[in-house]
């Protein structure tokens, strides 16, 4: 007598795919949030240091600060999660990363940028690993697993292309305004002459 799929098979099967697209949509996104802003970062480089008049020996820390602490937390982010939970890590993480963003993108002097982006690679070494973690875990069927292991790598691909993309029309739209949110005029740009000594003029 051929044997009948128990009720806990297949409905559990379907609801488990109905189930694990919500966190794969939260893990999708937040990967790409990470590339997102490192790439974004990389092309407002020329504009942060002229609005912040960053002097050429702290402009690389803007960059170097996130990936430095995301490399050097990386190990320790996962270690978070194995004992107070990935999910909960993982919320964390991306929490972190957005209120550094903000206070990075309010922020008034080089300082306060170069701590904020490497508070954002904490953020960020709390939300990497636990992702994958997370896609390990949620997705027990092996085809689902390698799509969503897909999506994830997608995502970092997409976030490069939109990273560049997306700063060089926000440079290219804001990077005309001073740190006052004010037009630059031509009361800002100085006059050649006004360098030169009085006799030479």
């Amino acid at each position: 007598m051929p044997s009948v799929p128990s009720a806990s098979t297949r409905p559990d099967a379907a609801g488990g795919s109905r189930g694990g697209l919500v966190p794969l949509l939260v893990i999708a996104t937040a990967q790409l949030m990470l590339v997102l802003d490192d790439s974004i970062v990389n092309i407002a480089l020329p504009s942060i240091q002229r609005e912040l008049g960053v002097t050429a020996v702290h402009l690389p820390w803007i960059v170097h600060a996130c990936i430095l602490a995301f490399g050097a937390l990386l190990l320790l982010g996962g270690r978070i999660g194995d004992l107070f939970g990935r999910r909960r890590t993982l919320e964390a993480g991306i929490t972190v990363f957005i209120v550094a963003s903000l206070v990075g993108g309010l922020g008034q002097s080089t300082a306060m940028l170069i701590v904020a982006r490497a508070v954002q690679g904490l953020g960020a070494a709390m939300t990497a690993p636990n992702a994958l973690a997370l896609i390990a875990t949620t997705f027990s069927d092996r085809k689902m697993r390698d799509n969503a292991l897909s999506l994830y790598g997608a995502m970092s691909g997409l976030g490069i292309v939109v990273g560049l993309l997306v700063g060089g029309v926000l440079t290219g739209t804001l990077g005309g305004f001073t740190l006052n949110a004010r037009p630059a005029t031509e009361e800002d740009t100085p006059d050649p002459a006004d360098a030169l000594p009085a006799t030479a003029r």
